[in-house]
């Protein structure tokens, strides 16, 4: 099982070299946002790696060596807490702790240095042993303050970061919370079951933490990182698509027809661009026009041949192949385009894309410009 653990271990390390590099090399790789990312990788990767060395190659160190390593995890949490003010891009508004744990891990070094004196003496074996249990306690509680702080971000104070919201419901970082709250319970546990062993510790205790915070450390690093970029060029995105409309507005004026309900309705929906809207329905629809939910589906039902939601669809899927066609979004992502159009997910997206035009949207995108060319 040890094995099994290391080699889980070493992969992960690699895994984590790789993402460095490939997020670093990215055109958003000098963000803040993105080097305090990688911040979490590179300590999250440095404490697995000491400790599969400890284990592994050095397994025969001093007592010293054993239990003093260099605290890289009290480092980890601080990270990912500067990580999320940075991405919701709330700087300045909170404190991000990042000097007071740099000043902490610093402080922790030097009790290391100070501690040199006692490398070959067996009979501070025992001190050395208590301080390390009362540094990893100040450490967890020092991360599960963090871990409360971001808690209470995220749940509690979102009025700080409206805009961000406009391009990403942050769900799969609420998911990480949740799932980030089961491992600290499990750092915990790890901790309490070794209070009585100061001077051998069972490590076994410690492989479950060690292994999901690593997969769920690198999870919410992929995501974060793929969530990132596609914000930032949807913000990119957003500004070219209202400097287009402002333009298009100057010069053209539109004369709408509302002989009838369904173009007064038809009419508000364009004008309004409420298409946009990802949580668009019905009901909001219906209290907009002045109009009983029944009547209105009826109405579009009879009129469009599509029933409410495949209407909106089919504006959205129109709006994202005019993207598509003009070369000056060729350099924006596909999903970001569709994301832009109202869709709420890459998935909802692509069906609906193909349910209108019966090709993926990278299919339609490379037809159009295959055309032309």
């Amino acid at each position: 099982m040890k094995q099994f653990f290391d080699f889980l271990m070493i992969s992960g390390v690699i895994l984590g070299i790789v993402f460095i590099i490939a997020t670093q090399c990215s055109k958003n790789g000098r963000e803040k946002t993105i080097i305090f990312l990688n911040l979490v990788v590179t300590f999250l990767m440095l404490n697995n790696f000491q400790a599969f060395l400890l284990e592994t190659v050095f397994e025969h160190a001093p007592f010293f060596i054993q239990r003093l390593q260099i605290p890289w995890y009290v480092l980890i949490l601080p990270s990912f807490y500067a990580f999320l003010i940075y991405y919701l891009r709330i700087e300045g508004k909170l404190q991000s702790f990042t000097k007071i744990s740099v000043s902490l891990f610093v402080l922790q070094l030097l009790i290391r240095l100070a501690l040199l004196p006692y490398f070959n003496d067996d009979e501070k074996k025992l001190l050395i042993g208590r301080y390390v249990q009362i540094e990893e306690i100040v450490n967890a509680s020092y991360s599960v303050f963090l871990f409360v702080k971001s808690i209470v971000l995220l749940f509690k104070c979102s009025e700080l970061y409206q805009a961000v919201l406009t391009f990403d419901s942050l769900r799969w970082l609420k998911n990480f919370i949740f799932l980030g709250g089961l491992v600290m319970l499990m750092w915990i546990c790890a901790i309490l079951l070794n209070l009585d062993k100061a001077m051998h510790p069972e490590l076994y205790i410690y492989y479950p933490l060690r292994l999901s915070s690593t997969v769920l450390l690198y999870w919410i690093c992929y995501q974060g990182f793929y969530s990132y970029s596609l914000m930032s060029e949807r913000i990119k995105l957003r500004e070219a698509i209202a400097i287009e409309e402002k333009d298009k507005n100057m010069v053209e004026s539109h004369v709408y027809s509302e002989d009838n309900k369904f173009e007064r309705v038809k009419n508000h929906i364009e004008k309004n661009k409420r298409y946009l809207d990802p949580s668009f329905s019905l009901e909001k629809l219906s209290s907009e026009v002045d109009m009983s939910v029944s009547t209105l589906s009826h109405l579009i039902n009879q009129e469009s041949g599509y029933n409410f939601s495949d209407y909106i669809n089919f504006m959205r899927v129109k709006k994202v192949k005019k993207y598509l066609t003009k070369p000056d979004y060729a350099s924006y992502t596909i999903v970001a385009i569709g994301l832009e159009c109202g869709f709420n997910s890459k998935s909802a997206f692509y069906t609906a894309f193909k349910k209108f035009t019966s090709v993926t949207p990278s299919a339609f995108k490379e037809q159009q410009f295959t055309q032309v060319s």
